[in-house]
């Protein structure tokens, strides 16, 4: 009998097929959602929900901005695309806070909850009666997580400029460097398209939820340990200049200001996307002989002398990345895709070098990637069918643990959805109140 492989192992235990038998890490704990307009305040408290958080996902009647959010305009059953993943593993609920008997609704629903997540700008909370020094007396366990534009303080904090993601990214710093480089001596007339450039999701957003979704991670164990609750501030263009990584550091020391470079990259070589036959490829060679062996691998280590090489810094300075950019992209050129990721399969077993080999993977579309075996095999884009909106595809299963894995149970609610459920169990209304409410437009 054979003996079965580590991926088998592994598979048995964390296989997201299984997630549903498994334990939830976090369902002791139960989230108040308050963001409002913004994506940030949705991922962080998703990703709290596919841990098992019991997520109360609070809206205007009206429902949030951030549902209407769509390609084209396009709804499903509607909510627009964004939503339904987003919505995912949430209780909805409808809440008036402009109103003060919904403001006294929320306060007894905050003294329940572990966490309240809010994305208000700074001092609405406290405006209405509801900011942390309020709600702490209430209850002094709880973990009050607000993420606005530039923080609860500091000279822009009270800025009327809202918290979006475009504006996430231009404060950061990290789209001025993001972006085709501009011709010396030319300008933005003659070169449109030598601008910065965004990042094509709302990863500004994502980086400040996923902050604060740590953030809150710490301070549920920091709790655990005293007993107190705290408040957390994530600014959503502080969470995003984080990922800058060196470029602070290089102007901090020296002075230079990290220019755009287009494909190539400031920090390293060979370390870009090179056009093929077909497409482009992703090239990865950031130690000398990674370099060398891709030299080698197009035919060309004689030529370019590639025995000789000693130091990779010199191939990183502007000018060496400017000149050996289109000797690279002229023999990738001669490849499709699949050829050439076959060929860097193939020296890592037989080339001069061997096994290094240089990295080279395909830039694939949304359609490939949802259509790639190794995803597809590992669980992140099964189908949720979902009793609203029927069976969905959305990206899950990210984390595989072998005793608490994540999984989506339902990926989106409507406005107000779980009314009757959630307010029943927590506040011990029935429908004739929650009629009563709803008149009155508080829920």
């Amino acid at each position: 009998m054979e003996e079965p492989t580590l991926a088998d192992w592994v598979r048995e235990r964390d296989d997201p097929k299984l997630a549903r038998a498994r334990a939830e890490a976090l369902d002791d704990i139960t989230v108040l959602d308050l963001s409002y307009k913004s994506f940030a305040g949705c991922y962080c408290s998703s990703m709290l929900a596919e841990f098992g958080a019991e997520v109360l996902r609070v809206e205007p009647p009206e429902g949030d901005f951030i549902r209407t959010c769509t390609p084209y305009g396009i709804l499903h059953k509607g909510e627009g695309l964004n939503y339904l993943t987003e919505g995912r593993n949430k209780f909805h609920i409808s809440l008036n806070l402009a109103k003060p008997e919904a403001r006294e609704i929320l306060k007894d629903l905050a003294s329940q909850v572990d966490v309240l997540i809010e994305t208000y700008r700074p001092g609405g909370m406290d405006d209405w009666g509801i900011g942390y020094e309020e709600l702490s007396k209430i209850n002094p366990r709880l973990i009050f997580a607000s993420i606005t534009a530039y923080g609860q303080f500091g000279p822009m904090s009270l800025s009327r400029m809202p918290d979006y993601d475009n504006i996430v990214q231009a404060r950061s710093g990290t789209q001025y460097d993001t972006g085709e480089i501009m011709p010396e001596g030319k300008g933005y007339d003659e070169c449109p398209w030598a601008i910065p450039t965004k990042a094509g999701p709302w990863i500004g957003w994502i980086e400040a939820g996923t902050h604060m979704a740590v953030g809150i991670l710490a301070a549920l164990h920091w709790r655990g340990m005293t007993g107190e609750g705290q408040a957390l501030d994530v600014a959503s263009a502080e969470a995003y200049a984080s990922i800058e990584d060196w470029a602070a550091v290089w102007y901090q020391g020296a002075g230079v200001v990290n220019e755009r470079f287009g494909s190539l990259n400031t920090a390293g070589w060979l370390y870009c996307f090179a056009p093929t036959k077909d497409d482009a490829v992703f090239l990865g060679g950031l130690r000398l002989e990674m370099w060398q062996a891709f030299a080698d691998m197009v035919g060309k280590w004689d030529e370019w002398g590639a025995a000789s090489w000693k130091d990779l810094s010199l191939f990183t300075e502007k000018e060496e990345q400017l000149k050996w950019a289109p000797l690279v992209f002229a023999e990738t050129r001669k490849y499709t895709n699949e050829e050439l990721v076959g060929m860097s399969v193939e020296y890592a077993k037989k080339g001069r070098l061997a096994p290094i080999t240089p990295v080279v993977a395909p830039v694939c579309s949304p359609e490939e990637a949802m259509h790639d075996a190794n995803w597809l095999d590992r669980g992140i884009f099964a189908p949720v069918k979902d009793p609203v909106y029927g069976e969905v595809v959305v990206a899950q299963a990210q984390h595989k643990m072998t005793e608490t894995p994540i999984r989506t149970k339902w990926v989106c609610r409507p406005v107000g959805y779980d009314n009757e459920h959630i307010y029943l169990k927590y506040i011990s209304f029935g429908p004739r109140r929650l009629k009563e409410l709803k008149e009155a437009g508080i829920i």
